[in-house]
């Protein structure tokens, strides 16, 4: 069997990048450590088409492959983070009026302005007193300005702001800045829980009215403390605000993984089982700078869909007799070069008769109608491309995003 994985250096001998298959870093000499690079897989559409498909080449039922097309599948399409939040957050706050990311990039340059304004009033009254320091602080005020609006053009034009087919979704386009890893998985979904819903409540005090609502509920409560002051208690009921909440839908799934068939089964569920963890821990690349666990586009058709999920929880247990067998490990040569071809290594280690694999997704928004009027729409997940300048330089506008092929 083919890999489904491969472990290659791409510009820093500093940490290992997994790639799906035996596809190639687009650029080897990109180091993850220059934070002016955003993107480090390139453009993995194609294959993203090439699913991890768990549900008809895996060992985790002993029914032939046949007779697995009608089983439920969750699907997931892993991405990789490429922008602080810090910065994602600031544009999607400030534009959140905006119609779409293409609106994000007609306004870069008025955002930037904003955060640093062309005529600095304080530079201009300390140009009368020290011309040089004013002089150096407008120079560096400019770097910082075109460094940024540099790094906009980056993440819009490369892609990086996911984009909807859908204008359901479209509230959520530009909350995280990602680049599609490769790796698209299809777990069988087998589990009772279907659906629970909760609510709250409150004062709303998350609400943007809500120092104005602060205000009259004081001056209210005063005067009916003027006015009932005789009175044994004094109470004036209140409309209360829903509680929205900053975390999403939790789904956890749960499947075995049979190691008692051919070596191509004890291979394949030890590498799906390597790449899902190594891809969900942080990376240490320097002693300042960590690349981020991956996150995930979600979907169960009819039943759940998430834009952006992460893995809260992934448990391996070993579930029958154990043994030392020897594996194949896929590893490009290491160095900055990135390697020309690959490095098969041999280890060593504990295969047990089989796996017990769980894992737990849970979305970063709190589940909302639009998520529920996708899973019953989407019947495919689909894979972001770029925008693109117009003739006109002004407007950024989106493309159609290529589909990712449903696995029936």
């Amino acid at each position: 069997m083919s890999n489904l994985w491969n472990l290659q250096f791409g510009g820093t001998a500093a940490l290992p990048i997994l790639t799906r298959g035996d596809s190639r870093l687009t650029d080897t000499t990109t180091d993850i450590k220059d934070l002016s690079n955003l993107g480090i897989y390139g453009d993995q559409s194609a294959q993203a088409k090439d699913p991890i498909n768990v549900v008809k080449d895996f060992a985790w039922t002993n029914s032939p492959q046949g007779s697995r097309d009608d089983v439920p599948k969750i699907q997931m399409i892993e991405q990789r983070i490429v922008l602080n939040s810090t910065v994602t957050n600031m544009v999607y706050s400030t534009l959140a009026s905006a119609d779409s990311v293409a609106a994000v990039g007609n306004t870069v340059t008025g955002l930037l302005d904003r955060f640093y304004p062309t005529a600095n009033p304080a530079i201009a009254t300390e140009a009368t007193t020290d011309a040089t320091a004013a002089a150096t602080g407008a120079a560096e005020e400019k770097s910082n300005k075109e460094a940024l609006r540099d790094q906009f053009e980056k993440v819009l034009q490369g892609g990086f702001f996911k984009t909807f087919d859908s204008d359901v979704l479209k509230p959520y386009e530009g909350l995280y800045a990602t680049e599609y890893t490769g790796f698209n998985y299809y777990f069988p979904y087998l589990e009772d829980s279907y659906r629970e819903v909760t609510n709250s409540f409150g004062d709303g005090e998350s609400n943007m009215l809500g120092p104005i609502a602060d205000l009259a509920g004081s001056l209210s409560k005063g005067l009916a403390g003027i006015t009932n002051i005789i009175k044994p208690g004094t109470y004036i009921e209140k409309s209360k605000q829903f509680s929205m909440g900053d975390t999403g839908r939790s789904i956890t799934f749960n499947i075995p993984l049979l190691n008692t068939g051919t070596f191509d089964d004890v291979k394949k569920n030890w590498q799906l089982i390597f790449g899902l963890v190594y891809q969900n821990r942080p990376g240490r690349v320097s002693k300042s700078i960590i690349d981020q666990p991956v996150i995930y586009e979600v979907h169960i058709p009819g039943m759940a869909y998430m834009p952006y999920a992460f893995i809260s929880n992934l448990s391996v247990k070993f579930l029958g007799n154990r043994r030392d067998m020897e594996l194949e490990v896929p590893i490009m040569d290491e160095g900055v070069s990135g390697g020309l071809a690959n490095n098969i290594g041999k280890i060593r280690t504990t295969i047990p008769d089989a796996y017990e694999l769980s894992i737990t997704v849970e979305g970063l928004n709190e589940e909302t109608r639009n998520f529920i009027y996708a899973s019953v729409k989407k019947d495919k997940l689909t894979v972001n491309k770029p925008l693109e300048a117009s003739a006109d330089p002004s407007p950024i506008t989106t493309q159609g995003a290529a589909a990712v092929p449903r696995v029936n």
